[in-house]
């Protein structure tokens, strides 16, 4: 039924918890597989995601190529995309199913939060929220959850190394997203290193460039 695609990169502090909201959806049949792409971790993540029956594809650290990879060797009618540090809420199971029954020809993201107490952290679960409700470009830690066949029609991920999230929701466009009422809780330890608002505000200036058509520019490969 539902595929699960997960991109990751040494992310064993959170990937456990992240699975195991999965695990009540597999055993009733409902998750048919998690595909791990891996950009090179070095830590557990392998061993984590190998021990608990995860198909494992390995990719470059390039989040738009693991994506664009995992749902290419996605063999489930319904892909569910999530981040390894996302944790899904009570009751995703039966809103999950709903969306699959009411709404099969629109693509589904869920209500994120952050499990940081900060000031600056629910600001930005607020700006998000904003982003997603009103100009109808959620963030890829809302998670996506999508058919197959959408997912085909809007031409999938594409392999950019950047924004690969807002390009998926462009394509989509307002009439072909919905919220679902569903909690994901995302790892707040970004809002815990300084250095984030330096990214914040480079990461802002960089989503300006590319909806002015400027590309993203490639990684800077290390010798």
């Amino acid at each position: 039924m539902i595929s699960v695609v997960i991109p990751t990169l040494n992310a064993e502090a959170s990937l456990v918890r992240t699975l195991g909201a999965l695990v009540p959806a597999v055993v009733e049949g409902l998750i048919k597989e998690v595909i791990i792409v891996d950009a090179g971790s070095e830590d557990s993540t392998l061993e984590i995601a190998d021990s608990t029956g995860c198909t494992i594809i390995r990719a470059d650290a390039n989040r738009g190529l693991q994506l664009w990879q995992g749902c290419k060797e996605a063999k489930g009618d319904w892909l569910l995309i999530l981040h390894p540090d996302s944790l899904l809420g009570d009751g995703w199971m039966e809103h999950v199913r709903a969306h699959m029954r009411h709404h099969p020809l629109r693509a589904g993201y869920f209500r994120l939060a952050f499990d940081d107490p900060s000031w600056f952290a629910s600001l930005w679960a607020e700006v998000v929220a904003f982003n997603s409700r009103w100009m109808a470009i959620p963030s890829g830690d809302h998670g996506l959850f999508l058919s197959r066949a959408l997912y085909d029609a809007v031409g999938g991920y594409k392999d950019q190394v950047a924004f690969e999230d807002l390009s998926i929701d462009l394509a989509l466009g307002r009439a072909r997203l919905r919220s679902i009422p569903v909690s994901l809780t995302t790892n707040g330890e970004r809002f815990r290193k300084g250095s984030w608002y330096l990214s914040l505000f480079g990461k802002f200036f960089g989503f300006i460039a590319y909806l002015l058509g400027f590309p993203p520019k490639p990684p800077i490969k290390k010798s």
